[in-house]
């Protein structure tokens, strides 16, 4: 509830050139405006130029690594996933906007919180009777003095959602991080399940040129050397879809990295499960410590409570004030006039009213953030217990024993017992095996990652929270891990 004082009548408070040259001062501090057009041309030539080994992104990944664990950075070797996701941590172009978004939020608090600018009013009368003074001419500058505390209230207000924009960039890196990983993984079993049937085509190759000899020779019928071709066809149309499917993957994981689909990098397929250890309780702290989705609730909370707070010290009045020196009828007076709103009828009851119910709000997104955080953990170590004893299962059973038919059909082969289908039959059926290893791998690689992005980062050393960065930080710089000293190009 602000108010500025009115002109006061017939003052001069300032002689009109001394107005006129404080107005013409005040605007020469203001800015003034330059046009910066968009550049399409120069924007595809410097994402054309982007390469995982620009400067800073290995000292990046070095830095986010956990501690204790090695971290070397050599692409020459291809890229590998940890290499990765430095590399989309600064070019993935879902989270430079952020962290851009984050700087309008560092501007705003940068800002918040300024006196009113004062205000310069000119009044000027003529008295038409015959009078020895008939012009009566006054300038007077309207001050308000914020005794309400409601700047202080806003700058408090501008810095929790600063932060809060801090902690959606975190959460933001976090989300970008854990695609990354799974379309990786996704991209690894296509990639591998292409080379394992390449594999399988070259051996069912050599079976079929002997069962192709055996026909030639009457010792095979037609019938059964034709499934060796009918075997081929069909895998051969599954190699294509698996090259097709890790094609489109690779873009995919591309474009996490902020890379042109046609950058000269190679990607190293991995399906290791990653070391994630399950919580023994759901409801632990740490937890809610590590969850960047909670820490952005924590500071929207924050925001909440600092809005009402605002709301309510706009209700106090601020005191506006308008000193001047006039004079009226050839007399020099001084003036003071003061405005001070009353707060009767409306005391801003919608705006705290509002920001109170906006507070039970946050409280209450956040309270089931953390219930469903839970349910979700519960439900993905479930999953990765069983996927994991899947996994065992099958190498520790159906490898073994698959492996042995193998080894059988292969000791009748050199003594001169070699049975064509038999042969097909055990080929396929381990190449299916491996297919299905390959598939459990991955689901359980998966389920350990989503255990992991539930979880969250954990905390680097030494190093203070997302949340807590500094404001003048590079807005371009990733935030996950302590600043690097290099920017996102």
């Amino acid at each position: 509830m602000r108010s500025h004082a009115p002109p006061a009548r017939r003052c001069r408070a300032l002689p009109p050139a001394a107005a006129v040259g404080l107005a013409v001062a005040t605007l020469a501090g203001c800015q003034t405006y330059a046009p910066r057009p968009l550049d399409p041309a120069a924007h595809r030539a410097q994402w054309a130029a982007r390469s995982p080994d620009a400067a800073g992104v290995a000292e990046f990944a070095r830095r986010l690594a956990a501690p204790g664990e090695p971290a070397p950075f050599d692409t020459s070797d291809g890229l590998s996933l940890a290499e990765a996701e430095a590399v989309a941590l600064f070019f993935n172009p879902r989270l430079r906007v952020a962290r851009l978004r984050a700087g309008v939020a560092a501007a705003t608090a940068e800002n918040a919180g300024l006196w009113d600018d004062p205000t310069l009013d000119f009044d000027g009368e003529r008295i038409l009777a015959g009078v020895d003074h008939p012009w009566v001419v006054g300038a007077t500058i309207g001050l308000t003095i914020p005794i309400s505390g409601s700047l202080s209230a806003e700058r408090d207000r501008a810095d929790a959602e600063h932060r809060a924009a801090l902690a959606r960039v975190a959460q933001d890196e976090w989300e970008v991080r854990s695609r990354l990983r799974a379309a990786w993984l996704e991209w690894s079993a296509h990639t591998l399940r292409a080379q394992q049937t390449r594999e399988f085509l070259d051996e069912l190759d050599a079976i079929a040129a002997v069962a192709a000899r055996l026909e030639e020779a009457g010792e095979m019928p037609r019938t059964e050397s034709r499934l060796f071709r009918l075997e081929r066809l069909a895998r051969q149309g599954d190699l294509r879809l698996h090259d097709a499917r890790a094609r489109e993957s690779e873009l995919a994981l591309r474009a996490l990295m902020g890379l042109t689909p046609d950058a000269q990098v190679a990607l190293v397929p991995t399906l290791a499960r990653p070391p994630v250890a399950t919580p023994d309780s759901v409801l632990d702290e740490a937890i809610e410590a590590r969850s960047p989705v909670l820490a952005v609730l924590r500071e929207e909370y924050a925001v909440a409570e600092l809005t009402l707070r605002r709301e309510i010290r706009e209700q106090y009045p601020d005191i506006t004030i308008g000193p001047g020196i006039g004079e009226e009828d050839g007399d020099s007076r001084a003036l003071l006039a003061v405005s001070l709103p009353i707060p009767l009828w409306n005391r801003n009851r919608q705006g705290v009213a509002e920001a109170a119910a906006q507070r039970e709000l946050a409280r209450a997104e956040y309270e089931a953030a953390v219930e469903s955080l839970a349910a979700d953990l519960a439900a993905a170590a479930v999953r990765a217990e069983a996927l994991a004893a899947q996994r065992q299962e099958i190498e520790s059973l159906l490898v073994p024993l698959v492996d042995e038919q193998d080894q059988e059909i292969t000791r009748l082969a050199r003594l001169g017992e070699f049975d064509a289908l038999l042969t097909l039959e055990t080929l396929v059926r381990r190449h299916e095996t491996k297919l299905r290893l390959i598939d459990a791998r991955l689901e359980e690689a998966l389920a350990a990652a989503r255990i992991e992005e539930l979880l969250g980062p954990p905390p680097p050393p030494s190093a203070p929270a997302a949340a807590d960065a500094d404001a003048d930080a590079d807005a371009d710089a990733p935030i996950t891990a302590p600043p690097t000293g290099g920017s996102n190009p």
